[in-house]
């Protein structure tokens, strides 16, 4: 009579077990809502641009923060506008920081949330030509800090 309940025990186990479902996988990625951004801009003046840009992070886990990266933004005549004279804003930084660096846009986050960024150039005059100017901005999503 043991040994019946053993195995009935046993045979419990092994069919209880199969209903157990294997965790998610973790996943972090990020969506950009639009692929351009308009900075209009006036001579002699900092042009300001809210709500430029607004970046979606989905998420089912703890991960760190995001950093922003940007070069420099050149039109078709070769006329350039560094990095060192665009700058970016988001609730994080507070203030606008020049995108001569990376600049860290978020802080670590658990879950699904927006980044809303602002961007700033400086114009320089004369020298910045009214037109279209082309760059590129990269997001990295750090990992969390142990």
């Amino acid at each position: 009579m043991n040994k019946l309940y053993v195995i009935l025990l046993a045979a419990f186990i092994s069919i209880s077990s199969v209903g157990i479902t294997k965790a998610k996988e973790p996943y972090v990625y990020l969506s950009v809502q639009q692929k351009d951004v308009n900075l209009e801009s006036l001579l002699y003046c900092d042009t300001i641009t809210h709500n430029a840009l607004k970046l979606t992070v989905y998420s089912n886990c703890f991960h760190g923060p995001v950093v922003a990266c940007m070069s420099s933004l050149k039109n078709l005549e070769g006329a350039e506008i560094l990095s060192d004279r665009i700058f970016i804003k988001t609730d994080y930084t507070g203030s606008f920081i020049s995108m001569d660096r990376p600049v860290i846009i978020s802080k670590p986050e658990f879950g699904t949330h927006d980044i809303i960024i602002d961007f700033k150039v400086k114009a320089n005059g004369a020298y910045d030509r009214a037109g279209c100017y082309s760059g590129t901005i990269a997001f990295t999503i750090m990992p969390p800090a142990l």
